[in-house]
């Protein structure tokens, strides 16, 4: 879990079917409601505009009874940012700028990360279709003896990109 801090609020990410989601009273406290049935209620006025991906349900162990489970609203931060837009509160505006620049972070870091890892399927797809390309006839075969090489070169230089380097000095 990750935790993010909005003027002195913390909330936590919450990380669920792959995605990062927030809790409703999180959301609630941050945009400056007493109560976080406030926001349960902007939802509900609002509920055709979200979409699956903007919010989900989720039953989570009560605290102290193993037995019992209360089910929580979470909202991804597109649904915080409509929230924050259905929202009439002095926090409005500023957790709508809040939660697009966390957005943003959030997406250049999957993009960075996204990049080596889309090169090394890329090399990694290029050469499994040298292969099976090469199994299909003899033909290909001495094609692949010649492409192989620099293939498995590439896979190589990707893959020691992608790994840290520990530096013992």
């Amino acid at each position: 879990m990750n935790q993010l801090t909005f003027e002195n609020q913390p909330m936590t990410l919450i990380e669920h079917d792959g995605r990062l989601w927030l809790k409703s009273a999180d959301i609630a406290r941050a945009l400056g409601y007493a109560r976080t049935d406030k926001l349960t209620r902007v939802y509900d006025r609002h509920e055709s505009e979200f979409t699956g991906s903007m919010t989900c349900v989720v039953e989570t162990p009560t605290l102290g009874f193993p037995n019992l489970t209360s089910e929580t609203r979470m909202f991804s931060l597109r649904g915080a940012h409509l929230l924050g837009m259905f929202a009439r509160t002095a926090n409005g505006m500023k957790f709508r700028k809040w939660v697009l620049d966390q957005l943003d972070a959030i997406e250049e870091q999957r993009v960075a990360n996204r990049s080596l890892m889309s090169e090394w399927y890329d090399a990694k797809a290029a050469l499994d279709n040298q292969n099976r390309f090469a199994s299909l006839c003899g033909r290909g075969l001495n094609d692949h003896k010649r492409q192989k090489p620099p293939l498995m070169q590439r896979i190589a230089l990707i893959a020691e990109k992608i790994q840290p380097s520990l530096s013992f000095s």
